[in-house]
């Protein structure tokens, strides 16, 4: 009997389900007719609306209210050394009419493969402008770019052209760049790569006007998983804390993973970031940022990594502040479109849970670029729930469950007390 009654009592607690009105709001959703699956990047709106940094609050709802299944995932950047290999670099001599009309097959030796195995010169004059010969024939990959390593004690800008070939003697234009290793008052300015354009190539020759010796090994850079995704960026604005120091609010589930410079030229900067810890704030991040214009070329560097999220920052300037903004590169939602739409996207609850994950097992990260989805677009804004949905969780929960069992104590009570009247009544 008493069993009984506190099912009946917790019954509509446990057995809620979710419902678009348990969010703040949402956004109507533009699918693509005669696909099972819709894909979704969530653009900057979601991240600023949500309120849990695991984005634990996001559901979609068909035009009926019911729930239908979603998979949210990021992809997984290698790190730089899973994506890089090393190149044979050799060393070769150019000429007064440029190093393109040279005949590189009589001073190359390759195996039967294709790799070089030597290259053989005379000793040069002072004036003979110098090449470096890459052998990328054992890389069967696409390559984004060159990167290439200094001796420890250089600093230089050097103005570098590369050109490809697959026989050693026909070469064509890859790509073109400043590459700097130059150390500066706010921090080290370093752009070591070169980015490749065009075909994929067995060799690549690098030329410049300024001594390529104080290159000491180069990479090469293959296409990684997040090649075809597009960064997103948001300008920073802050709050002057004190001089140099500036404080960002940034929406909690906002997962950025650089730090550059905003919309200004010839521009070096250093920076440190801190991030609150307790009471204190701790240093995640330092180093330089720069945007030059050196002879003509563009020279910007990579930005400073960061590990996001970070819902508040602490930036220290070291020289004349200027405007930064944060990248990231944004969550994909997957959705199965059930039922009438249209559909939306719900978020922004303070006691939202996670669902399961009714589509992780057949949308695994390496099976969704197997799978032909629709493209989902966000449409209007609707309001669900209303701004209370963003309040603190208060505790009702806890204290119906108190109070039922407060009242299951009392009923057992009363079931003992009737139980030893009616004994005392049989004697």
């Amino acid at each position: 009997m008493m069993f009984i009654v506190l099912l009946v009592l917790l019954a509509p607690f446990s057995a809620q389900a979710a419902s678009p009105m348990d969010f703040a709001r949402g956004y109507l959703l533009e699918t693509q007719a005669d696909f099972a699956l819709q894909r979704l990047e969530l653009p900057f709106e979601v991240y600023n609306a949500s309120v849990r940094a695991d984005l634990a609050d996001l559901r979609v709802f068909n035009a009926e209210g019911a729930e239908v299944p979603m998979h949210l995932r990021r992809i997984q950047v290698l790190p730089a050394a899973a994506q890089e290999q090393p190149l044979p670099l050799f060393r070769v001599a150019g000429g007064s009419e440029g190093v393109q009309d040279y005949d590189f097959r009589m001073q190359v030796r390759t195996s039967d493969q294709g790799a070089v195995l030597e290259t053989r010169m005379s000793a040069l004059p002072p004036e003979t402008e110098q090449a470096l010969l890459l052998d990328a024939s054992a890389i069967t990959e696409d390559l984004v770019a060159l990167r290439f390593e200094a001796g420890t004690s250089s600093s230089a800008f050097l103005r570098v052209e590369v050109r490809g070939s697959d026989d050693l003697f026909s070469w064509r234009p890859s790509g073109s760049a400043v590459l700097a290793f130059m150390e500066h008052e706010n921090g080290r300015i370093l752009q070591d790569r070169v980015m490749l354009h065009g075909k994929r190539w067995k060799y690549y020759l690098l030329t410049g006007p300024a001594d390529l010796s104080l290159l000491t090994g180069a990479h090469a850079r293959k296409v990684s998983g997040d090649a075809g995704l597009t960064r997103r960026f948001l300008p920073l604005t802050g709050e002057l804390i004190e001089e140099g120091t500036y404080e960002y609010i940034l929406p909690p589930a906002l997962p950025v993973d650089v730090l550059d410079l905003g919309d200004v030229e010839n521009a070096v900067l250093g920076v440190k970031v801190l991030s609150p810890l307790k009471d204190d704030w701790r240093q995640v991040a330092a180093g330089a940022l720069f945007r030059l214009t050196v002879d003509g070329q563009s020279l910007a560097g990579p930005g400073l990594a960061l590990h996001g999220p970070h819902e508040r920052l602490r930036i220290v300037m070291q020289g004349a502040p200027v405007p930064l903004r944060v990248g990231w590169l944004p969550h994909e939602l997957v959705f199965m479109p059930q039922g009438p739409g249209p559909f939306t996207l719900a978020v922004g609850s303070r006691s939202a849970k996670r669902g399961p994950d009714m589509l992780a097992a057949m949308l695994g990260d390496k099976k969704i670029g197997t799978l032909r989805l629709g493209t989902a677009v966000i449409a209007a804004p609707v309001v669900l729930g209303g701004e209370d949905r963003l309040l603190p969780e208060s505790n009702h929960a806890a204290f119906v469950l108190w109070a039922v069992l407060g009242l299951g104590v009392v009923l057992l009570g009363f079931m003992a007390w009737r139980l030893v009247r009616t004994l005392d009544q049989k004697k």
